[in-house]
């Protein structure tokens, strides 16, 4: 087709050179010999263009039917399917969040058996999975934006642009128009349905949750940081009360000296000043486990916002697709 409108428009050129040529001659009353030989080529030009031009509609009726026979009943398919996939996809989200909201309790991150950097590390993974999937989700629907988009600006192009006469002059060509290609409406349709759709609330969601998750893995390394001076203080003050009493022979128990210590006048101000100490840093140790066990407890109401997000964004895109006018059925109702 590109060829035959290529030409067509080489031999339109020429044409218009020709036709103002043997009008320039008849003005200036030309021999009738070169006025002849001037409209015989404009004769034969003008056959090879209604030749292109029979030839380009020729070829656009082939392309008109192959779209409206073939590409048709594909592009309903794919979106038979997708209705399907988004239906299922609100239903298995629906039911994530449900069971979310049954949960009663939730995991105190501090109490589990997970220690050291072993902690941390799940943390931070967990954290840049959030990330990956908000990402991820964000290029999906993009692609399907960017698929119709494409898609729909092609079909533009082999739509005819021919103008109609109205009571108020020429009319130029409305896409939306009665008598459209069935395959441009529905495309029409399922680019203004992926059009409408914003993952904006489902991002945010996610996001909020990969930085819940970020404050998380600092509160944990600062209870790290706190039980490891704990553990140190709490082994060295052993150290020394057990010395204390040793030096004096007396039969050290972890029992005795701790029931009994208080109680000794001479016990040395320096192993006083160690126990307060302990006492405080173990004050500060059992906070910043209830600051870990707070932010661990705000990802469950995160995570329960991520899948409110999920469910409202598939059934509303659902329904988007859903107004998609049927070609099979003849109009917007259920595929």
């Amino acid at each position: 087709m590109s060829c035959s409108t290529n030409d067509e428009e080489k031999h339109r050129v020429v044409y218009d050179k020709e036709c103002k040529k043997l009008k320039d001659l008849t003005k200036k009353g030309a021999e009738s010999s070169k006025i002849e030989v001037v409209s015989i080529s404009v004769g034969r030009l003008l056959l090879r263009i209604n030749v292109s031009v029979t030839s380009i509609d020729a070829i656009s009726r082939r392309i008109d039917k192959l779209r409206e026979e073939n590409l048709l009943p594909q592009l309903s398919e794919l979106i038979q399917g997708l209705i399907r996939m988004w239906t299922f996809m609100a239903e298995c989200h629906k039911k994530q969040l449900q069971k979310i909201m049954e949960a009663k309790s939730h995991v105190q991150v501090a109490s589990c058996k997970i220690t050291g950097d072993s902690g941390l590390r799940a943390t931070t993974k967990l954290e840049m999975e959030c990330l990956n999937w908000e990402k991820c989700f964000g290029d999906w629907i993009n692609a399907q934006k960017s698929f119709v988009k494409f898609l729909n600006g092609w079909l533009i192009k082999f739509i005819s642009q021919e103008n109609e006469e109205t009571c108020n002059g020429i009319a130029h060509f409305s896409k939306g128009r009665v008598g459209a290609p069935e395959t441009f409406t529905v495309c029409k349709n399922w680019y203004q349905a992926v059009q409408k759709m914003s993952e904006s609330q489902v991002s945010a969601a996610i996001h909020d949750v990969a930085s819940s998750l970020h404050q998380l893995w600092e509160k944990q390394s600062e209870e790290q940081q706190q039980r490891v001076q704990a553990d140190y203080l709490s082994r060295d003050y052993e150290r020394r009360v057990r010395s204390f009493y040793e030096e004096r022979g007396i039969n050290y128990s972890n029992g005795t000296a701790a029931s009994g210590l208080a109680g000794l006048d001479e016990l040395e101000k320096n192993i006083g000043f160690m126990k307060k100490r302990l006492e405080k840093q173990r004050i500060i140790h059992v906070q910043a486990v209830k600051e870990v066990n707070a932010a661990s407890s705000s990802l469950r109401s995160g995570m329960m916002s991520i899948f409110e997000a999920l469910e409202s964004f598939f059934l509303e895109g659902l329904k988007g697709y859903q107004q998609i006018r049927n070609p099979n059925k003849g109009g917007k109702v259920e595929w």
